[in-house]
């Protein structure tokens, strides 16, 4: 009877226990920064001017000087590395890379440089691309690059358009 008592005394205070569970609810909230993302907008196109055809190559630096070793310019009134307008949230980090894109016959544009607001020049390529901390929300990107003429594959033409693509990845 002992036994059959303290079973009972038992199972009625966990039943009294098992009826009285609190529940406890707790707000939390999640944070996010909202920031202008990035805009580049081209103010002057990369541009090697007017050359004789013949094989060779011509170099416009980011910071605007030229090389023409190979004396294929016949006209630089027009000769400019490209020039950009980068606008986007001081304190983001850029990476800028720029990649060819479809061939013109005759002409291969390679090893891209980039320039921040005329500071040291740097490579802007897949792989090795220009960095760059945004300080003030509005900056200054020059490009520059090589272009390869070879004479057995160009076309005499005016304003021929060699396409490249910049890659801009916003941190």
């Amino acid at each position: 009877m002992k036994t059959f008592s303290r079973f009972s005394i038992l199972a009625v205070l966990l039943v009294a226990f098992a009826g009285s569970a609190v529940a406890v609810e707790y707000n939390f909230n999640a944070l996010v920064d909202i920031v202008e993302g990035i805009t580049v907008t081209e103010t002057t196109p990369l541009n090697f001017g007017v050359l004789v055809k013949n094989d060779g190559e011509v170099i416009v630096a980011a910071d605007g000087a030229v090389t023409n070793d190979d004396a294929l310019i016949i006209d630089d009134t027009n000769i400019s590395q490209g020039i950009f307008t980068v606008d986007s949230a001081p304190g983001a980090d850029l990476q800028i890379a720029c990649v060819a894109g479809t061939p013109v016959d005759g002409l291969a544009l390679t090893d891209f440089t980039a320039s921040w607001d005329g500071g040291a020049e740097a490579p802007a390529e897949t792989g090795t691309p220009a960095l760059h901390t945004i300080v003030l929300a509005s900056v200054s990107l020059e490009i520059g690059a090589t272009l390869t003429v070879t004479k057995a594959d160009v076309e005499v033409a005016d304003n021929v358009q060699i396409p490249y693509t910049m890659e801009v990845v916003f941190q």
